[in-house]
């Protein structure tokens, strides 16, 4: 039985779950967490973590539209589940302009983004005159 900060743990190996698409961990002071794994009835799978402490970071992509703008800085707020306003946080253009009319008379520049509880607020800079409205998508990766 090996130890770990004050807690014993029995030492697993070659640990076979069957017919289980998650692991759950339940925490102290309420913090749960699920590890899923999508059903794949033709192919195994093998997960390998890295050999390192840290955090594992979370990543996606969302669509912003930015309407007509016509002042220098502009903020948007982009609603992103599982972002927290402790996360360290990345954003950056991932497609560029998705749709939208009228934006080749404009250069909107995002210039920062700040984590928010369930949000993202960007920052833009706009160093032109926007008369029409653009979607964009953006990654991002947020870690805590």
């Amino acid at each position: 039985m090996s130890t770990y900060g004050g807690f014993n743990f029995t030492g697993f190996k070659g640990v076979n779950l069957r017919n289980t698409a998650a692991i759950r961990m339940e925490m102290d002071g309420g913090f749960n967490a699920t590890v899923a794994v999508p059903a794949s009835p033709d192919a195994s799978r093998a997960y390998r973590f890295p050999d390192k402490d840290g955090t594992f970071p979370i990543m996606g992509t969302f669509k912003v539209q930015l309407p007509a703008i016509a002042t220098t800085y502009y903020s948007t707020i982009a609603t992103v589940t599982g972002i927290r306003a402790e996360d360290a946080l990345i954003v950056f253009p991932n497609k560029g302009v998705t749709g939208g009319y009228n934006f080749a008379t404009t250069s909107i520049i995002l210039i920062g983004a700040d984590p928010g509880n369930g949000q993202i607020t960007l920052f833009f800079q706009n160093s032109g005159n926007s008369t029409g409205y653009i979607d964009r998508v953006y990654s991002y990766v947020a870690a805590r």
